[in-house]
């Protein structure tokens, strides 16, 4: 019996599904609104992936979260680098387009 209790905890340590030390992800309304978060984590916000349009961040001057890559299928992933708080501005627009865009995302964030 001791055996088998040491070989399951032996697999279950070598198990490559479970990270320790991976950030907890905060995820945003998809309509905007206020997130707040702390180091260590990732804010998740979730972006539609129609076809022909493209989502742009319009950065504020002193960020408190920086995109972690483009706009995937899922949304877009970003990672705390201060303390502090910012409003955070996505824009959708069809691609290659000027003028106004078709939808905007609006986010208080705070970051502890």
């Amino acid at each position: 019996m001791r055996l088998l209790v040491a070989s399951l905890l032996l697999l279950a340590g070598c198990s490559t599904s479970w990270d320790p030390h991976k950030p907890r992800t905060i995820d945003a309304e998809p309509a905007g609104g206020a997130v707040s978060l702390k180091h260590g984590q990732r804010l998740h916000v979730p972006l539609s992936s129609e076809t022909g349009y493209e989502w742009k961040i319009v950065e504020p001057r002193l960020m408190a979260v920086v995109a972690e890559g483009p706009p995937a299928a899922e949304g877009l992933y970003f990672t705390p680098v201060r303390s502090g708080e910012e409003k955070l501005r996505i824009e959708r627009r069809r691609e290659r387009a000027e003028g106004a865009p078709e939808q905007v995302l609006n986010y208080d964030i705070t970051v502890r």
